[in-house]
């Protein structure tokens, strides 16, 4: 007998004239057999057993019912709250309601409709026909919550709801549209909800989706391990280059070596204590010829020129007695050239037990200077080959590199080229594997785009928000300083991206792969500010890439890799003091951390953003033009400055900001 626990229907057209789309729960495939259609409906998976299947229909009354192998499903012995026809069958009446009925969507195998958070907190989305306005309630444990126009996504609107916390999982939507107004429910578009969708809390149609609570708003701090500080000279590689040489005279690249290591992080520690950081990212630190370690040789030992396992239990315990999180990078999309499973591939060829861990084109294996020829190498590189991801042996290797590094307690992984590994490692392996060990471990993506596809709960947490940093250089740097622009590169994210992501994403404005910011500011200490006061308070997850607080330059890799700056008398102690004002900042206002967010304003080169959590709001006005600039405030009342300390008034319908300017607003009592 089919184990069942609902059967639910609903009208949805997702890309059909009058589309229906069938849903059920079972632990063997299903079919839908219509009476009407004398056809059988092949159901494709969604999550946790459930199945749906889509055809077109005419208007009119249908018979059917669900078959599998073992049994056939009717209204009979259905436990849900179908219609049922004669003889048992399960009844469905499609009726028209014109354009809307092919284009009222509430898609609940789809993140973007029906997005579970945790047992108890839901969002909920419908989308409509653009070009129309629309009025949308979710009615669910006998109340009513709005849904707030989102974006539009192709001819598609979207309504989303709140964050909702939900007793019974059983609710419809009210649609007005002009004068008419509908239901959506389980069976459709109706005039009076019939059956609501309905689901067990214990088996929804897709995952729970929580990030780590620590996460949200944390502060990091990023570390090139072999370029922030020397605290042990003995284990320093042959050829180390002076700590002080004139970055423009030395050797920056993968060859450059300058003796940075764990026991100068160790060292320095307190630097990193005093900027007031949650969590640090380091880049690779395992057994590596270049000084990047992005070629790994092995990946269960630390790299000789960074110390050992001891050295490193020694940094993680005083990570952890400070309370803060260590980052790791994982490179799984490729080895190094002497890794020793290519080691072994080189040696014995098509007789080793390797052979299916990398994608060789044809043997003997060859290289070409730096380039690979018989075999993939990352971006093509000879001592960067691709491994096969999805190899049962590899995969078995990195699971002992996270389970060891489990019990060190670090806070999680940043996952090096995301994209380039096939998808089914990070769903089916690693992150069932990384949060089987620890829920509050967190998984960050590098990617460069849209990350939305790797967001939804089966592969990563949060991302690299290069779009952010994008957003904010076209913004700050670029002719124009269009606000308008501005808020629409961010909310292309903003209002794509799962909601409870916004907050733990890597708000960067520079990494070891790109530009420092003050080189990206043209070196300009004015447009610096008003960058890194757009990153520390808008809503995400601040990095800082080691350096910039003390105004370090650097062109493009590998000038962006210059050793750290220990020299006090050459640091810019104006941006210094800058950073950890907006530091102090973020630390006393909850409302900044991770409250909510909202755009005021969007003129010419004004933007305005408040951020608020219960009784705790901030407000923030930017100019990075060179000329004053009226806008219209959005608000009003007497406000410190946060920056200045001095009493700014907002009564009028337009208020003027000065050039380059950045406030930081707060009520005053």
């Amino acid at each position: 007998m089919m184990k069942r626990i609902m059967v639910l229907i609903f009208i949805s057209a997702i890309v059909m004239t009058h589309g229906v789309s069938f849903i059920t729960t079972s632990d063997s495939t299903p079919s839908v057999v219509i009476l009407e259609k004398s056809s059988e409906l092949e159901m494709s998976r969604l999550e946790n057993g459930w199945w749906r299947a889509e055809t077109t229909l005419e208007p009119g009354l249908y018979h059917y019912y669900f078959s599998t192998e073992e049994s056939t499903l009717t209204a009979e012995n259905d436990r849900g709250n179908q219609s049922e026809g004669e003889s048992g069958l399960f009844l469905l009446f499609v009726e028209d309601f014109g354009e809307l009925q092919n284009s009222v969507i509430h898609d609940f195998g789809n993140r973007d409709y029906f997005n579970p958070i945790n047992e108890k907190e839901f969002y909920f989305a419908v989308s409509l026909p653009s070009g129309n306005t629309y009025e949308v309630q979710l009615v669910i444990d006998d109340k009513e919550y709005s849904l707030e126009y989102l974006r539009d996504f192709g001819n598609q609107s979207f309504y989303r709801s709140e964050r909702i916390e939900v007793e019974i999982l059983e609710y419809y939507f009210e649609i007005g549209a002009g004068k008419d107004f509908l239901i959506l429910d389980s069976l459709g578009l109706c005039r009076e909800p019939r059956a609501f969708f309905s689901f067990s809390k214990e088996r929804l149609p897709i995952s729970y989706f929580e990030l780590p609570e620590w996460s949200r708003g944390a502060l990091y701090y990023q570390i090139f391990p072999e370029r922030f500080a020397n605290g042990d000279p003995t284990n320093d590689p042959d050829g180390t280059q002076s700590w002080d040489i004139n970055p423009a005279h030395a050797n920056l690249g993968g060859d450059g070596f300058f003796g940075g290591d764990l026991k100068g992080i160790i060292d320095h520690f307190d630097h990193i204590l005093e900027l007031g950081v949650d969590s640090i990212y380091l880049n690779p630190i395992f057994e590596s010829p270049s000084s990047h370690k992005y070629d790994t040789e092995d990946y269960l030992k630390i790299d000789d020129n960074f110390g050992d396992d001891y050295v490193f239990e020694e940094l993680i315990s005083l990570a952890e007695d400070s309370g803060i999180r260590l980052i790791l990078d994982g490179v799984f999309n490729h080895t190094g050239y002497d890794f020793f499973a290519f080691k072994d591939l080189l040696e014995r060829e098509e007789a080793s037990p390797y052979k299916d861990w990398y994608f060789v084109k044809r043997f003997p294996i060859r290289k070409i200077q730096d380039r690979a020829m018989t075999y993939v190498g990352w971006n093509g590189y000879a001592y960067m080959p691709k491994i096969n991801s999805l190899n049962e042996g590899w995969q078995a290797y990195v699971e002992k590199l996270v389970r060891k590094y489990d019990l060190e307690g670090i806070g999680g992984w940043r996952l090096d080229v995301a994209t380039e590994v096939d998808p089914l490692f990070w769903s089916g392996f690693f992150r069932p594997l990384v949060k089987s060990l620890g829920r509050d471990m967190i998984l960050v993506a590098e990617f460069w785009g849209d990350a939305r596809s790797l967001l939804r709960g089966k592969t990563f947490d949060s991302a690299m928000n290069y779009p952010f940093k994008e957003a904010v250089i076209e913004y700050v740097f670029r002719a124009g300083n269009s606000a308008a622009k501005f808020a629409a590169m961010t909310n292309l994210y903003l209002n794509a991206y799962p909601p409870q992501t916004l907050h733990s994403l890597w708000n960067i404005l520079d990494s070891h792969d790109t530009e420092r910011i003050l080189t990206l500011a043209f070196n300009q200490v004015d447009l610096l500010k008003i960058a890194v006061a757009i990153q520390m308070t808008f809503i995400g997850s601040p990095v800082i890439y080691y350096g910039d607080e003390v105004g370090m330059k650097g062109g493009k890799d590998p000038e962006n890799r210059a050793p750290m700056l220990w020299d006090e008398e050459k640091w810019n102690w104006e941006i210094y003091e800058y950073y950890k004002t907006l530091i102090d900042l973020r630390r006393a206002h909850e409302s900044i951390r991770d409250g909510e967010y909202e755009v005021l304003t969007a003129e010419g080169p004004v933007f305005s953003f408040r951020r608020w959590k219960d009784s705790d709001e901030v407000i923030v006005a930017i100019n990075p033009s060179r000329e004053n600039a009226f806008f219209n405030p959005q608000f009003e009342g007497e406000f410190c400055e946060y920056l200045s300390g001095r009493s700014i008034s907002f009564y009028e319908d337009t208020a003027e900001i000065p050039p380059l300017t950045v406030w930081i607003l707060v009520q005053e009592d």
